[in-house]
């Protein structure tokens, strides 16, 4: 258990006399119930430096890497009124560390900002109701695709289109994989899944990464959709993602009869997170990596990397065997005992063993385990199963969770498609 001293910085134009604030600091889970670390502190005083006052958070059970919300609403002291200057409180992904120690890298996911003209605000009469006039600064729009650019009637990155694509991911899911069956795939590829799903593009590794952040932070993984599309840019933890112009202005996400080859919240969230790993050459600015080799090097998600998103977003890595060979028997037995609720096994893969995946020569896919690896019948393997069994497993891939195994897989064929998994811990 520990205590923190909760603060923020304003960046402001406006004299801090003049500003007031409201503050609270919280985690929510898949049902909106919110588990606070500091309760609303009711209307303060700016301090001088355009800070808040140092406010005391309960006593907090959580590893310091925990993320929470960090929410300030700004109200304007005009006379004696105060008034309310956003329709919504600024929000931004803050870890508990970032409050202990003074580097950058744990603080909030971006800066608190509340800019006013030079013109003066004062209260004007219209009919019976007194308003206040005031004008707010306000930024150029993030993502743009070329083939349907701002104005557009297809423009996926539409304000719109984004919350509503963002709705349907925070329903839990929308769809059960039954539901979906009876929709042909080539149709399911064209609507927007519950679970991040990488569909045409090769983002296995952050579709990864995201989905354990969607399971484990359904409010962290909303909110870092917000900021990268007000902003481009966004923060959990120490993980830092960036979309470099490449990614803000992506070419080919349509495909030849018009449908998008990646939903515009994927391609917001993964290319800007594989992107901020690479530079120049690699960069990534399609779905579609072509034949061009540092297209697809600039895709492809080795493991060191996914390994650093998931430490400096706050989870622990628990255990790795990742191999350049394939898994022998006793490697998968050690995954199926760390395959629980409380951890999360990420496993490298070719994709040639799923039902849906096409053949490859060498390791081309990230899947997560969501159960043990069985036998038809439900039972774990074991080190004494027979390689001539058939297994099954429910895992995530494509955007959809449950028993994606080739049904004729057997266990021999198993251990060839896989090689290795890394166990993180779930994100604090």
């Amino acid at each position: 258990m520990a205590i923190y001293n909760i603060y923020a910085e304003i960046k402001t134009n406006t004299a801090p006399e003049n500003l007031y604030y409201d503050m609270e600091l919280y985690k929510t889970d898949w049902n909106g119930n919110k588990t606070y670390a500091l309760r609303p502190t009711g209307q303060h005083a700016l301090q001088a430096g355009n800070k808040t006052k140092f406010h005391q958070s309960l006593d907090i059970p959580d590893p310091q890497e925990t993320c929470y919300i960090l929410s300030i609403t700004i109200y304007r002291k005009v006379g004696a009124d105060f008034i309310k200057m956003t329709q919504d409180p600024m929000t931004a992904i803050t870890p508990l560390k970032g409050f202990l120690i003074k580097d950058k890298e744990w603080g909030p996911s971006r800066e608190f900002e509340y800019y006013e003209t030079t013109q003066q605000t004062k209260k004007s009469q219209q009919g019976q109701i007194n308003t206040f006039q005031l004008n707010i600064s306000s930024k150029p729009r993030v993502f743009e695709a070329e083939e349907h650019p701002i104005g557009d009637t297809l423009d996926p990155f539409t304000k719109q289109r984004v919350e509503d694509e963002l709705k349907v991911r925070m329903t839990r899911p929308a769809l059960s994989h039954n539901q979906l069956q009876v929709i042909p795939y080539s149709d399911i590829r064209k609507r927007l899944l519950p679970c991040p799903n990488q569909n045409r593009s090769m983002f296995c590794g952050p579709s990864a990464f995201f989905y354990c952040i969607q399971q484990d932070r359904p409010d962290i993984y909303q909110q870092l959709i917000k900021e990268l599309w007000e902003t481009g840019e966004t923060k959990i933890g120490s993980l830092k993602i960036e979309a470099d112009n490449s990614v803000r202005y992506p070419k080919e996400m349509f495909d030849e009869n018009g449908w998008l080859k990646i939903s515009a919240i994927d391609w917001m969230t993964m290319a800007s997170l594989r992107d901020t790993e690479n530079t120049g050459l690699f960069s990534i600015n399609s779905p579609s990596p072509g034949f061009l080799w540092w297209n697809w090097a600039g895709a492809v998600t080795m493991w060191g990397v996914l390994e650093k998103w998931f430490k400096e977003a706050g989870a622990t890595k628990v255990y790795d065997n990742i191999s350049i060979a394939h898994s022998n028997l006793q490697d998968i037995c050690t995954l199926n005992n760390y395959a629980t609720p409380n951890n999360h096994v990420v496993s490298l893969i070719r994709a040639g063993m799923l039902s849906r995946g096409a053949n490859a020569l060498t390791k081309d896919h990230w899947i997560v385990w969501e159960d043990k690896l069985k036998l038809l019948n439900g039972t774990p393997v074991t080190t004494s199963t027979p390689l001539s069994e058939r297994v099954q497993l429910k895992l995530f891939s494509w955007g959809e969770v449950f028993e994606q195994l080739d049904t004729t897989l057997t266990l021999g064929e198993f251990l060839k498609h896989t090689f290795g998994g890394l166990v993180f811990t779930k994100m604090p």
